[in-house]
């Protein structure tokens, strides 16, 4: 429930060849609205050609809806186009992708009632019962486990935990550090949440803050993300100071087979496919935890492969990592 005096909201929301998914979000915020909650949305279309732009023109909100429309050019270029069309004191990011669940609002709003130059995180989780292929239900695992040590303090709650399917954060000071880097088509969001640190913005954790989150992702297409991160975050390591370089770091905390596994197919096409290959063959596994363990494997030869292409080292990134690692990084082992 809004309060007076509270801070305005922004939902901030990039969307590509998700009509439906858009659709049922909307939804949910006008469910949101009816029950108290003041914000404006403002969708950045990225070129999409399913009908979501007819769909919105003929949406009628209760709350204010803003359009803009662009070329396909990625989320970074949308999130900052939909931030230039926001008026609101506070941006909240959501995908087009998850569900609002009761009280995101209040959480994220009480936040930024008394904090000032702070961000804040909320939890991205399964809808209760949701049937999730194992690749999708691997990420969702890790990603509880993730929010699991953030509680307990085991994980710091910092510019890497900054996910913007659920994040708020106040607009000067996003509009203070230039916005998103477009250049980052993955890993756009902790890209910016490090120039934000480097700002004076601090990271919080709100786990009562949750959407349900309900990707669409292929076998194929979380392949190809797994790997198109690795190369992006090749590129953010180049942003950074080197006390915040962490792939070799990252590279140390994999489980030993991962690192064996991946060192022997890092730089070889061929054997890549073959293991991946096979792997893929593992996924109907009975056990949800050597799913879980196949999972892992395929995401670090793809990851790893992506760091690979992008760093230019092919054969020699295993090396090159061991010997380059810091005591800082990002995530648990995967």
């Amino acid at each position: 429930m809004s309060h007076r005096g509270d801070p305005s909201v922004s939902v901030i929301i990039p969307s590509y060849n998700r009509r439906e998914l858009l659709g049922r979000l909307l939804g949910e915020l006008e469910r949101h609205r009816e029950t108290g909650s003041s914000f404006e949305a403002v969708v950045a279309v990225d070129g999409s050609t399913d009908g979501t732009v007819d769909m919105l023109s003929a949406l009628r909100t209760g709350f204010p809806l803003r359009v803009v429309s662009q070329p396909q050019r990625g989320p970074a270029a949308a999130r900052n186009a939909a931030i230039g069309a926001a008026s609101g004191e506070v941006l909240l990011f959501l995908d087009d992708d998850v569900a609002p669940q009761p009280g995101l609002f209040d959480h994220h709003i009480a936040f930024h009632r008394t904090h000032r130059r702070a961000a804040a995180v909320g939890r991205m989780s399964a809808a209760p019962g949701a049937q999730l292929p194992a690749w999708l239900e691997w990420e969702a695992a890790l990603l509880e486990r993730q929010y699991g040590r953030m509680r307990s303090g085991l994980h710091p709650i910092d510019w890497r935990a900054f996910y913007t399917a659920n994040a708020s954060v106040r607009r000067e000071d996003v509009l203070a550090v230039g916005g998103f880097d477009e250049r980052f088509t993955r890993e756009e969001d902790v890209e910016l949440a490090h120039r934000l640190t480097a700002y004076g913005v601090s990271f919080h954790f709100l786990p009562d803050a949750v959407v349900h989150h309900d990707p669409d992702r292929t076998f194929e297409v979380w392949l190809k993300a797994a790997f198109e991160r690795g190369r992006k975050n090749v590129l953010l390591e180049r942003e950074l100071d080197p006390v915040d370089r962490s792939l070799g770091a990252e590279w140390r905390r994999r489980h030993r087979l991962n690192r064996m596994l991946t060192g022997w197919s890092i730089g070889h096409a061929d054997r890549t496919r073959l293991v991946v290959a096979a792997l893929r063959r593992a996924l109907v596994a009975p056990s949800p935890r050597a799913r879980r363990l196949v999972c892992s494997a395929l995401f670090n030869v793809k990851y790893w492969a992506g760091v690979a292409d992008a760093s230019g080292l092919g054969t020699a990134t295993w090396r090159d990592m061991t010997a380059t690692a810091s005591p800082r990084g990002q995530a648990g082992r995967r």
